[in-house]
């Protein structure tokens, strides 16, 4: 009976979808308990019961659900708190016509407050526990229990309220964590400042409201100069320490209504909204002088360079406006670092002239899948670090092997974007305690391929295909084509190398780390057979090099 009488509440205009299932759902509810009731009716049951009244209920409630499921897609908002109001007249009315006490009936009427209080505006929620009150109330006055109405009708009152606060305090903490939930997916793990896809959707919101205000917004890009250098002479703890300093200074240098983020390695951006061209040029002048003098006295003295694009005389859509902010970026690189250029329609014929026309589509679609493959770390482990990790040792491998600086910044693009096929394989089995089944298995194996078939795209063809070849052997063992020898390019057993050993060294939900001296005892192990022995003894080698920095670092006090 209590299923006639709960269902959430119609969303707000605008998320129809959401309307019609909650709609459909309802009218399931009031179908079976339209069921239950009938069967009271078949059961044994009370004589004084009158089973005319309990079959016009039942034939009513059917009534409803069918409407419900018929005019789910045309349903206006009011309709599903009138259907929540009605469920509970019918649990009132079969009460009366079931000719006992009605005192058992506060557990019908929590079950409605339940459904109302979580799914339910706070006042919609109110409006119905009144009226439940005042039905059960009038049914009291129509069938007074043995014990006094007044008595029961406080208990029932009581019992809602006490579950009111334990319904709405639930509905709090619940909103509470998917919130937070919803601001780490579009926070940077290591500065804590707004990841990639938290600046795209705070640079759309800012860019909409200068729209609609007609007023200025300005975006600032920013690199740090030459930070393959800090990495290179003092290792990458000390680069990760760096880049947290930097996010520091951006953030105490700004105003309250700007923000920051880091949308790269090295790259940060800064929204200022209100902001025209001159005064955003003032506000990155006064970041790149503060952070300049904030590292003066390092091994690496750190500076940063700045494109500065306005709205709208730059760019009137997010895309030209980073693309204006890039370019404008550019031109402060190469006119010697350490300097903020702000975008002009002669710096762009510049750089049209000089033959560094780029390739915007192609970074358009680049920083899609980048988004992608983070949303996938997140996914999978918790935090966005796997993959920029392998990233990081694919790009230390490949330096040390001589590749050049093109293919070596090729080769981290394909470490951060090795596992995108993973996008996917459900939950259940990435996330899975256990031992896979062949089945579970068989989907795993193929997300190099599902990652080749998602990177097709001209700007991408050779990151395309290591990444569909990165779970491939040198033995011809792997998958998803067995290839081998000559057939494996050298930089799908990079990426190999580097995706193995980052696995090995973090926890897992089926598994813990082994720690780092057992993973390269592993990667040795398995040289020349799961692992490319010329491409293992250089990973070695850097992390040897890399152990010894950290010790002398640590030696002499930081």
């Amino acid at each position: 009976m209590s299923a006639l009488s709960g269902m959430p509440e119609a969303p707000v205009a605008g998320t129809s979808f959401e309307l019609r299932l909650r709609a459909r759902v309802l009218g399931s509810l009031y179908g079976v308990g339209a069921t239950l009731v009938g069967l009271t009716v078949l059961l044994p049951h009370s004589a004084r019961a009158n089973d005319a009244g309990i079959l016009a209920i039942v034939v009513v409630a059917y009534a409803i659900g069918a409407l419900l499921w018929w005019r789910a897609r045309s349903l206006p908002d009011w309709a599903l708190p009138v259907a929540l109001a009605v469920g509970s007249t019918l649990v009132t009315t079969l009460a009366y016509f079931s000719g006992e006490a009605p005192s058992p009936l506060v557990f019908f009427y929590l079950w409605v407050f339940l459904f109302s209080a979580y799914f339910f505006t706070k006042r919609v929620a109110a409006l119905q526990i009144a009226y439940v009150g005042v039905a059960y109330g009038a049914l009291l006055v129509v069938r007074p229990p043995a014990s006094g109405a007044v008595a029961w009708w406080v208990v029932a009152m009581g019992t809602l309220l006490v579950a009111a606060v334990l319904i709405l305090t639930m509905r709090d903490r619940v909103e509470t964590l998917i919130a937070k939930l919803f601001d780490a997916a579009r926070t940077d793990p290591l500065t804590k400042l707004a990841n990639r896809r938290g600046f795209r959707e705070l640079l759309d919101l800012e860019l909409e409201r200068a729209r609609r205000g007609e007023t200025a917004m300005t975006v600032l890009v920013g690199d740090v100069d030459h930070f393959k250098e800090v990495n290179d002479r003092s290792g990458h703890h000390v680069g990760d320490a760096a880049l947290q300093r930097v996010a520091g200074v951006l953030t105490q240098g700004i105003r309250k209504l700007d923000a920051a983020a880091r949308i790269g390695g090295e790259e940060f951006a800064v929204v200022l909204p209100d902001t025209g061209t001159e005064e955003a040029f003032l506000i990155a002048e006064r970041l790149r002088v503060a952070l300049r003098d904030a590292f003066t006295g390092d091994t690496v003295p750190i500076t940063i360079s700045f494109g500065v694009a306005s709205y709208p005389l730059h760019g009137e859509t997010a895309a030209s406006l980073l693309r204006a902010a890039d370019d404008a970026l550019y031109g402060a690189k190469e006119s010697g670092r350490n300097r903020t250029v702000v975008h002009s329609d002669a710096l762009r014929r510049l750089l049209r002239e000089s033959g560094e026309e780029r390739n915007v589509e192609g970074e358009r679609f680049l920083a899609v899948v980048l988004d992608l493959a983070e949303a996938v770390d997140l996914r999978f482990s918790g935090s966005a670090r796997h993959s920029e990790t392998v990233g990081r040792y694919a790009e230390l491998m490949a330096r040390e092997l001589g590749l050049s600086e093109a293919r070596v910044s090729r080769v981290r693009l394909a470490g951060l974007l090795h596992d995108v096929g993973k996008v996917g394989v459900p939950d259940a089995i990435l996330k899975k305690p256990g031992k896979l089944t062949p089945e579970e298995f068989a989907v795993i194996r193929r997300h190099p391929e599902l990652g080749g078939q998602i990177l097709e795209h001209p700007s991408l063809a050779d990151v395309q295909a290591w990444v569909a070849a990165h779970h491939e052997r040198p033995d011809g063992t792997g998958y998803p084509l067995g290839l081998a020898g000559d057939d494996l390019p050298l930089e799908a057993r990079i990426v190999a190398v580097a995706d193995a050993y980052e696995a090995m060294t973090s926890d897992r939900s089926y598994r813990d780390a082994i720690g780092h001296t057992a993973a390269r005892d592993e990667l040795e192990r398995c040289s020349s057979t799961q692992f490319d022995a010329r491409v293992v003894e250089a990973f070695l080698t850097v992390l040897e090099r890399e152990s010894e920095r950290a010790e002398a670092t640590l030696a002499g006090g930081g």
